[in-house]
């Protein structure tokens, strides 16, 4: 179902980036449906639940899906992507308050630096939470990210998982 969203999402507005969003389908899927412990009660700090964060915002189509079939917002929304005054833009943004996003995603490269600084703040807060973050193929040339992942294991960041 997730793919058929995808589809008619790009389709509906002959604009978008489907194959990214069809290609991480079944990571998206399996994170949102079998192993994140997350609230559809959504809140922006994300207290004693799994955190996730998407990088390589271009391929929102596929997070909106999940989003929306997990409960965060209404399924009929999808029908509205990347439309005049939707909430679901090419990129997600977090100043349209949809509940998911936690991050605004579209400037490649610094979706793991929030990550890392997620996943300390938890473990700061003694919160025994796992972050997660998907990043592109592309993205991952960019220094800040590698700068980002040498950062990680020498600060001993041990509740992020990224892909």
């Amino acid at each position: 179902q997730v793919r058929r969203d995808i589809v008619r999402m790009v389709h509906g507005c002959q604009s978008g980036h489907p194959g990214g969003s069809l290609g991480c389908a079944d990571f998206f899927t399996a994170l949102y449906f079998e192993v994140m412990n997350h609230s559809t009660d959504f809140t922006m700090d994300g207290k004693d639940e799994d955190l996730f964060f998407l990088s390589n915002g271009h391929i929102s189509p596929v997070f909106y899906s999940v989003l929306a079939r997990s409960g965060y917002f209404d399924i009929s929304e999808l029908a509205t992507f990347r439309k005049l005054n939707s909430r679901l833009q090419g990129h997600p943004t977090t100043h349209e308050g949809l509940p998911g996003i936690r991050i605004a995603s579209g400037s490649l490269g610094q979706g793991m630096s929030v990550a890392i600084g997620a996943a300390l703040a938890k473990r700061l807060n003694k919160d025994h939470s796992v972050v997660y973050s998907l990043h592109g193929d592309g993205e991952l040339q960019e220094g800040q990210n590698w700068e980002a992942i040498m950062y990680a294991p020498f600060n001993k960041v041990d509740n992020l998982i990224s892909s």
